[in-house]
């Protein structure tokens, strides 16, 4: 066993590193002492989340695209679909946040 100290900004950076790979203070230390590079589990988890959601926004155009051409549905139906639009929008918009670094 080893310990040391380090100042508060090593700590924290420290403590970012695991959060972000999902991985124990020590882990990440080991890792970067055999030269292990380091893989972002937050931003697999994100990319994942905008290619879901990627796919909903395809599925609701066209199926907005279709009612609008086939004159299927009323009024209602649009609305619909344009909240589900906004909130697709929405959930690509926290992921590409997250991607970014951002809370």
């Amino acid at each position: 066993m080893v310990s040391f100290r380090v100042d508060e900004d090593d700590f924290v950076r420290l403590d970012a590193l695991a959060h972000q790979t999902s991985c124990s203070r020590a882990e990440v230390l080991r890792r970067c002492l055999r030269g292990v590079r380091l893989k972002s589990t937050t931003d697999a988890q994100a990319l994942t989340a905008v290619s879901r959601v990627h796919a909903d926004l395809n599925r609701i155009g066209g199926l907005l695209k279709l009612a609008i051409r086939e004159g299927v549905g009323d009024r209602s139906s649009y609305y619909g679909l344009n909240v589900e639009l906004r909130d697709a929008i929405r959930q690509v918009s926290r992921a590409v946040e997250r991607l970014a670094g951002q809370p």
